[in-house]
C-alpha cells in the first residue's frame, strides 16, 4: 500500500519528505517501520536524514540517482501547492545575464528559513539560506527575486552601472509587472533599493 502511494503521489527518483506523509492507518511509528522495510528490500533509498525516493536506474546511468537540485527546489523554493522561496544573488544575477560566473554557493531567499542568514549543505551543494523581507507568495515571487537583483545589482554584474540598469529595466519591461503588485510589497523595499528603481528608470515600467 505505501509502495504504491509513494509511486503515485512522487514517482521514482524524486525527493520525499517523510514529515510530510499523511496515510490514514500510518501513525509515525509505523511509517517509520514501513520505510525501514523498503530501504531494506531496496524499494526505497535514503537521500539525508528525513529525506527519501524511489530508485530507477536510468539506461545510461545504470544506476538511480536523486539530483540534489531536487531536493533544494522541493524545501526550499516551492512544492507542487506552494511557493515559498526564490535563488537569489549571483544565482539568479547569472540566470538574467548580469553575469557569466556561476557561483560554488547557491543563494536562496526562503520563508523556510527564520534568521537572517545560514550555510546550509544539501548532498555536495552548499546553500546559502535568508529569511524574505516580506512573505513570499506564488503571485509575488518573481517580483521579490527581481526587487533582489536590484538591490545587489552592482556586487554581481560584470556590466557597467548604466549597462546593469538597461538590462534590469528591460527585464522588468519584459516581466510586464504590475503597479498594484509593487505597492503589495512595499513593505519589504529598503530606501537604496527604491532609489535605484528610480535612478535606472525602472519604476516607469511597472503597468497600470
Amino acid at each position: 500500500m505505501l509502495k504504491e502511494y509513494l509511486e503515485k503521489n512522487y514517482g521514482f527518483n524524486e525527493p520525499i519528505f517523510i514529515n510530510e506523509i499523511r496515510l490514514d492507518g500510518f501513525n509515525d511509528n509505523a511509517l517509520r517501520h514501513y520505510f525501514k522495510r523498503m530501504l531494506k528490500s531496496g524499494d526505497l533509498a535514503r537521500f539525508d536524514t528525513g529525506i527519501y525516493y524511489l530508485p530507477k536506474a536510468s539506461r545510461l546511468l545504470k544506476k538511480s540517482y536523486l539530483d540534489p537540485m531536487k531536493v533544494i527546489v522541493r524545501k526550499y523554493i516551492q512544492s507542487t501547492t506552494e511557493t515559498y522561496g526564490y535563488f537569489a544573488g549571483a544565482t539568479f544575477a547569472n540566470q538574467i545575464g548580469l553575469t557569466t560566473q556561476m557561483p560554488a554557493t547557491l543563494e536562496i531567499v526562503t520563508s523556510k528559513e527564520s534568521t537572517k542568514g545560514r550555510t546550509v549543505t544539501v548532498g555536495s551543494q552548499t546553500v546559502r539560506l535568508k529569511r524574505p523581507a516580506t512573505n513570499i507568495t506564488s503571485e509575488n515571487v518573481g517580483l521579490l527575486q527581481f526587487l533582489d537583483a536590484v538591490s545587489q545589482g552592482e556586487k554581481y554584474s560584470e556590466l557597467s552601472d548604466s549597462e546593469t540598469g538597461i538590462l534590469l529595466k528591460n527585464y522588468a519591461k519584459q516581466q510586464n509587472y504590475s503597479k498594484e503588485l509593487l505597492s503589495s510589497v512595499l513593505s519589504g523595499i529598503t530606501g537604496p533599493t527604491a532609489k535605484k528603481l528610480i535612478e535606472w528608470g525602472i519604476i516607469y515600467e511597472f503597468t497600470l
